[in-house]
């Protein structure tokens, strides 16, 4: 019972309590791009992709990650909110994401970088040709995914009143061209 209340209590208190399970997000991504396979290094123990699609590897090095993806519980607790037939795959690595995991490069439809830092740039070889980049720019990663010649902005996500939607439209004027920049990475 007990790893079965931290698991709760944790997701609860990161991602429920603070509105931002995303499910909605994930779900319009989901129809929209037919995602099947997803990855979510730097996760932390936000597992809302597990709700709709039923295999996402999960890769963080925290403590309390580590802690909750070993959970018994962690299954039961996806399989009371899926919104698919089969049963979840759910894979944990409980390393940096910086760290390659080679069986795991070209192999998913959609990579989700969320609050973790250069996921775009990390961990870019895991999508498979024609895959999906889900970022947002709180550590600069959707910047840094913009100059490289490897990802072409393709859409936009808005979320007005508590509802999601994807935006095709002038997506020139979401970053600057890409004349003589020079990114160093080490």
């Amino acid at each position: 019972m007990r790893s079965s209340n931290f698991l709760v209590q944790t997701y609860k208190k990161y991602y429920s309590d603070q509105d931002y399970e995303q499910i909605d997000l994930f779900r319009l991504i989901e129809k929209t791009y037919k995602v099947e396979k997803a990855i979510y290094p730097g996760c932390y123990v936000h597992v809302s992709p597990s709700f709709i699609f039923s295999e996402v590897v999960y890769i963080d090095s925290d403590t309390n990650a580590k802690k909750f993806f070993k959970s018994d519980k962690l299954k039961d607790f996806i399989c009371e909110r899926k919104e698919y037939k089969e049963d979840p795959k759910i894979t944990f690595y409980g390393i940096d994401y910086k760290e390659k995991i080679d069986k795991l490069l070209r192999q998913f439809d959609l990579l989700i970088s969320q609050y973790a830092g250069f996921i775009s740039y990390t961990c870019k070889e895991y999508l498979k040709m024609g895959g999906i980049l889900l970022v947002n720019n709180s550590h600069g990663d959707a910047g840094l995914a913009s100059i490289d010649e490897n990802y072409r902005l393709i859409a936009t996500v808005h979320k007005t009143e508590g509802k999601y939607r994807i935006s095709h439209a002038s997506l020139e004027k979401y970053f600057i061209p890409k004349k003589n920049i020079k990114v160093t990475l080490s």
